[in-house]
């Protein structure tokens, strides 16, 4: 059956987004700082592997006979998800999806010296790189749906919401939020119960995890 193939298929391309997502959280957590360039090469070829599983041309055939064999809500439900992901995949050129991880990689790896170093300048222009590779998506997106470019990178995560939905959900919270920072600024006061000086108070212990001053206490 074609709907089991392409379960089958989307499997294999759910083993390397796992993959991915384990070589990228040893990326950002413990991998030395000389491997960044090799990593960041690796991980935008495993994003083009992803991204040319998802576009292969049997899939368009596979699609097509398998939605008249659907019979549960959970199948047609499961090929719904597929036929997004595999419709929001073609939309993007190979080149684009490589250019954007390794931009990605880039400017992650370059910030941590850069936050240390208050380089603001050094950043910005590894985030423009992001940025302008961004905006290149959101134009592509915009002209294959006909919503706005904010509105087409929104739909990537939030399918159905757009900017007029936000602007109603924002324009509700802007009634009470002010005051309740206000309510909250008033009731915060420096505490001297909670690790300021790295010790637990009151039980001459110290704590491995809390140390420094009061900028990186608990404040509640």
């Amino acid at each position: 059956m074609a709907f089991t193939a392409l379960i089958e298929h989307f499997k294999k391309i759910a083993h390397f987004e796992h993959l991915s997502s384990i070589c990228g959280w040893d990326q950002a957590a413990v991998m030395p700082a000389g491997g960044a360039q090799a990593r960041s090469e690796a991980m935008a070829q495993l994003s083009v592997h992803i991204h040319q599983l998802l576009t292969e041309p049997q899939l368009a055939e596979w699609f097509a006979r398998s939605q008249e064999q659907l019979e549960t809500a959970q199948q047609k439900a499961t090929w719904r998800e597929m036929h997004r992901q595999w419709q929001l995949a073609n939309a993007l050129p190979e080149s684009l999806v490589k250019a954007q991880s390794l931009a990605g990689s880039q400017c992650e790896h370059a910030w941590r010296s850069q936050r240390k170093n208050n380089d603001w300048t050094g950043f910005e222009k590894n985030w423009a790189e992001v940025v302008k590779l961004s905006q290149e998506e959101a134009q592509i997106r915009s002209d294959l749906t006909g919503l706005s470019c904010y509105d087409a990178m929104l739909d990537l995560y939030e399918p159905g919401t757009n900017s007029q939905a936000l602007d109603k959900v924002f324009n509700e919270v802007k009634t009470w939020l002010p005051s309740l920072i206000d309510q909250v600024l008033e009731k915060q006061s420096p505490r001297t119960d909670h690790f300021t000086d790295g010790s637990l108070s009151g039980r001459g212990a110290k704590s491995p995890w809390f140390r420094g001053n009061e900028a990186t206490a608990v404040r509640l």
